[in-house]
């Protein structure tokens, strides 16, 4: 089954905007394999609290900010509750480009490389197709890409995502190993920095090899002149810099030029968004497999959640590709009471060993709700 969601698009002026967005809208969809799976309309025609989900585009051209059709449009989809992103080709003079319904909200630039299909991934992140939630783990060798590491966890976190650095994120006397295992179980994406060193370090092989076992997305960066790879490393990603990519910070070690880092950033927005979708379907798939399998049926929610019809009833199973968390208790909780308040209700998570304290929280959270956890390694014998 096809789960239809709705992109509304209001515009007067901008028919070529609107264009090179279905296209991308579509080649998104496409290049992260969900093509089938979903259905996205881009349509000026959608109603704002219609069944499906939605967002609201507004693509500001010279004749928006007089446009009373826009106006209306704006007002019944504020009076609705739908998220609204203006899109302007100039940031800086928004104020005077836009209605005043528009006024208080945060826009997007229309410029640079490719802005429809960056438009196009926000768009789908606010679906809830694709992971507005931005987490990246950079594993690294210190002795040479400290430098290069640090750069990136400032540059990402620029672009909205959360980076995690061992030397930032790690407390001093803190078991490193139990820390790294969490840090990737939060994140779910790892980015290795292939320096000519990377292979000589125990902890960068770790952090690989955790990632790789645990179905991570998984993306390397490496330097100029075919560096030593990683044991087990073969047929990962590579974006492979030129020598012109790097120069030398004050401290002597290897950092990247702004244009090398504008290039990796889009890049790994790319690969982020693709490995999260490709660790969603994989949870996706287990539930499914595991409901066939006992004869059950199941079909496709909103938000990667599934209604299930098995032997033993009615259960609304939802994923998580990273450490369980409350806001992912909720919203099962919530999904199942606008379907069916009597139904079980599941938390299928990738995390392979929750820690102690972690499941109490969560319990705690949980409280007299019936709210059930189970990793993903374990759901082919829930029913």
């Amino acid at each position: 089954m096809t789960v239809i969601y709705e992109i509304q698009v209001l515009q007067v002026d901008r028919p070529g905007w609107l264009a090179d967005l279905r296209q991308a809208v579509a080649q998104e969809l496409l290049d992260i394999g969900m093509h089938s799976s979903v259905d996205v309309a881009v349509t000026e025609t959608a109603t704002p609290g219609g069944p499906a989900p939605s967002v609201g585009v507004v693509l500001v051209g010279p004749q928006t900010k007089g446009d009373g059709a826009i106006a209306d449009g704006i007002q019944e989809a504020t009076a609705a509750g739908m998220v609204l992103i203006p899109v302007v080709d100039d940031l800086t003079t928004f104020d005077n480009q836009v209605p005043v319904g528009l006024a208080r909200l945060n826009g997007f630039e229309w410029v640079g490389a490719n802005p429809a299909q960056r438009l196009a991934r926000l768009l789908l992140e606010e679906l809830g197709i694709e992971d507005r939630d931005r987490r990246v783990f950079i594993s690294h060798r210190r002795s040479d890409g400290l430098g290069a590491a640090e750069q990136l966890h400032d540059h990402l976190s620029h672009h909205r995502f959360v980076p995690f650095i061992d030397r930032f994120a790690i407390p001093k006397g803190a078991d490193v190993q139990d820390h790294i295992a969490d840090g990737l179980e939060q994140h779910a994406f790892l980015l290795l920095l292939e320096t000519p060193d990377a292979y000589l370090s125990e902890w960068v092989f770790l952090e690989v090899d955790y990632a790789l076992s645990h179905t991570m997305g998984t993306i390397i960066v490496s330097w100029p002149g075919n560096p030593t790879p990683l044991p087990g490393s073969a047929g990962i990603p590579r974006i492979i810099l030129d020598p012109s990519d790097l120069t030398t910070d004050d401290h002597g070690f290897d950092v990247l030029t702004e244009a090398a880092l504008d290039r990796l950033i889009r890049k790994i927005e790319a690969a982020h968004a693709h490995g999260i979708v490709r660790r969603r379907r994989m949870l996706v798939c287990s539930v499914e497999d595991a409901a066939r399998a006992k004869q059950g049926t199941s079909v496709a929610l909103k938000d990667w959640t599934l209604d299930i019809d098995g032997p033993q009833g009615r259960t609304i199973v939802a994923i998580a590709p990273r450490l369980p968390s409350a806001g992912d208790l909720q919203r099962l909780d919530q999904t199942r009471a606008a379907i069916d308040a009597d139904a079980e209700a599941l938390l299928v998570h990738a995390t392979r060993h929750l820690r102690e304290s972690d499941l109490e929280h969560l319990r705690w959270v949980t409280g007299d709700r019936n709210l059930d956890l189970l990793p993903e390694n374990a759901i082919g014998g829930h029913w």
